[in-house]
């Protein structure tokens, strides 16, 4: 990947900084975006402690002005594009679907689902002028078979999914592909708070996956990474599950 121009949006914490490592790793160059300036600033001193280079812009996935000030920073400061993860997401309050406010709706809506779709609005016109490349939108397993109290994550989740799969049918002879990442459970950030300070949740949270375990932050930066790379460059318009068996665990036999 060396001469090549990576994004990762919300790469200020978690899977989202572990990618920005990882596209270093591969001799990437990388650019982090992300709402919170001290978490992306941090990614972007620990790029450079790894040796790579790179540059934080400041950015809010739902707002397009922000995104088209980080597409035309890659394009002023580096020359072009060629590789995205688009990491960021908003979850709504954990309650029954009927007690979620419009407004609870709109806001997971606004980044989780529109903001993909802004970015990659912007983001494409750039990486075909480039050459050619790839962008990988991290989804979820819950944007495949629901989840129970988030309605809005999944339903926004699902979103990404599809339009993932449409821009890939879109794109597939212009120079880019475009997969998408689904995990299950994370062991970072808020998950790994709540897992420290919840026993309970913490067992459930394991049991849930095959494994008996959660990912690490690195195991699904390499997916993504490895969906960028030239290692796939027969695949897009696939969903990659990085669940730990979630999707295959069976709930009636304990193993």
């Amino acid at each position: 990947m060396s001469a090549k121009v990576a994004l990762v949006m919300g790469g200020g914490a978690g899977t989202g900084r572990a990618t920005a490592l990882a596209f270093v790793a591969e001799g990437a160059t990388v650019i982090v975006a992300d709402v919170n300036e001290d978490g992306g600033r941090e990614t972007l001193a620990q790029v450079k402690a790894a040796g790579g280079h790179g540059l934080f812009v400041r950015a809010d996935m739902g707002n397009s002005g922000d995104v088209q000030n980080v597409v035309a920073q890659a394009l002023g400061m580096f020359g072009g594009l060629h590789m995205v993860s688009n990491n960021a997401a908003l979850s709504a309050t954990s309650k029954p679907v009927t007690d979620l406010s419009e407004d609870e709706w709109d806001r997971c809506m606004a980044v989780t689902l529109r903001g993909v779709w802004l970015c990659m609005k912007y983001q494409l016109p750039l990486i075909e002028a480039s050459g050619g490349g790839a962008i990988v939108n991290v989804a979820s397993v819950s944007g495949i078979r629901g989840e129970a109290f988030q309605s809005a994550y999944a339903a926004a989740k699902g979103g990404v999914i599809n339009l993932s799969k449409t821009v890939a049918v879109e794109y597939a002879k212009r120079g880019i592909r475009v997969n998408t990442v689904c995990p299950g459970g994370i062991n970072s950030g808020g998950m790994a708070f709540y897992l420290e300070k919840m026993p309970e949740m913490r067992d459930r949270a394991f049991k849930a996956h095959a494994m008996g375990r959660l990912a690490k932050p690195e195991e699904v930066a390499d997916a993504v990474v490895y969906l960028c790379s030239d290692r796939a460059s027969f695949i897009t318009g696939h969903d990659l599950v990085v669940d730990g068996g979630i999707m295959v665990r069976s709930n009636v036999i304990d193993l």
